[in-house]
C-alpha cells in the first residue's frame, strides 16, 4: 500500500459550453493545479464529452462538473452530470504525463473515482439535493453552480 499524500482540491471556473454550464476542479499533489496546456486540451474535448449517451436514461439539465486530477498514472479528467434527475453519469479519461493531448476511456468496465475524486462528488451530490431536488419546482440552478468545494486533504 502506497503512503497516503494529501491533495489539494479547487474549484477552478464554471465555463458555458454550447448550452451547458460546467464546474471545473482541479485536484493536485502540490498547492496548485499547474498544467496549462492539458487545460487547454482537456477544455477542448469537453463539447464531444457533454454529447456522450449513456444506457439508462439521457435526459439532464446540462449541467456538469469536471474533476481534473494530477495523479500518479497520469492526468484523470472525470466529467459527471446527473442523468433522469438523479443518477450520475460518469465518464473518465487518463492523459499520460508526457501526451498532454491523449485521453483514453478508461470507466466502462467497473473503475470509478479515487478517494480524493469523492470528496468533491460527494459535496457535488449534497449541492445538488439542495438547490435541485428538494426545492423542485424552484429549483435555484445559480445557487447550485455557486455552491463550490476546496480543501487540502
Amino acid at each position: 500500500m502506497n503512503t497516503y499524500q494529501k491533495r489539494h482540491l479547487a474549484f477552478k471556473e464554471v465555463l458555458s459550453i454550447g448550452d451547458w454550464q460546467v464546474k471545473v476542479y482541479t485536484i493536485s499533489k502540490t498547492s496548485a493545479f499547474d498544467h496549462p496546456i492539458f487545460y487547454k486540451n482537456v477544455l477542448a474535448q469537453l463539447p464531444q464529452w457533454l454529447q456522450m449517451k449513456n444506457s439508462f436514461d439521457a435526459s439532464n439539465d446540462k449541467i456538469a462538473f469536471l474533476i481534473i486530477h494530477a495523479g500518479t498514472e497520469g492526468i484523470f479528467s472525470l466529467i459527471n452530470w446527473w442523468v433522469g434527475s438523479n443518477m450520475l453519469n460518469t465518464h473518465i479519461f487518463i492523459t499520460p504525463p508526457d501526451n498532454p493531448i491523449s485521453f483514453d476511456k478508461i470507466s466502462g468496465d467497473g473503475l470509478f473515482a479515487c478517494i480524493w475524486e469523492l470528496l468533491i462528488i460527494n459535496h457535488e451530490s449534497v449541492a445538488w439535493r439542495k438547490h435541485i431536488l428538494e426545492p423542485y419546482p424552484k429549483s435555484n440552478y445559480a445557487a447550485y453552480l455557486a455552491d463550490t468545494y476546496a480543501a487540502i486533504t
